[in-house]
């Protein structure tokens, strides 16, 4: 069902993404989240040194700041060329199939992915 309200573009991005929590070391200019805090990784450079992680305070600015996520992935060095190719293409339609969503669907989306990644944390 969230396949509806998103382009596929944006649905593509955030499934490059995975669910992490914060860890303790190195958290520079996110200490201002807890220890475990909820986040996305990328899949692709995950678990490798300078691993690209995204948090965000609320649903909100996910959203309004989502922009960070596929530019990451597009320029990602461990991301295979051809999820590169394929983000690049669904991102030549993104305007388009953006116009013919429901007004306030991609807010809903994003609070979607917002209520999983909190309903995790224990």
């Amino acid at each position: 069902s969230d396949r509806s309200l998103v382009t596929e573009y944006t649905f593509y991005t955030m499934q490059q993404m995975d669910p992490v929590a914060l860890e303790s070391s190195g958290n520079g200019s996110r200490s201002m989240f807890q220890n475990g805090f909820p986040g996305l990784a990328c899949k692709h450079c995950s678990g490798k040194p300078h691993a690209r992680k995204f948090f965000y305070r609320t649903s909100e600015i996910l959203s309004g700041n989502y922009a960070h996520i596929p530019n990451h992935v597009l320029s990602c060095k461990h991301a295979p060329m051809e999820v590169k190719k394929t983000l690049a293409e669904k991102k030549k339609d993104h305007q388009a199939q953006k116009s013919r969503l429901s007004r306030g669907s991609q807010r809903v989306f994003f609070n979607q992915i917002w209520d999983r990644l909190h309903s995790k944390k224990k």
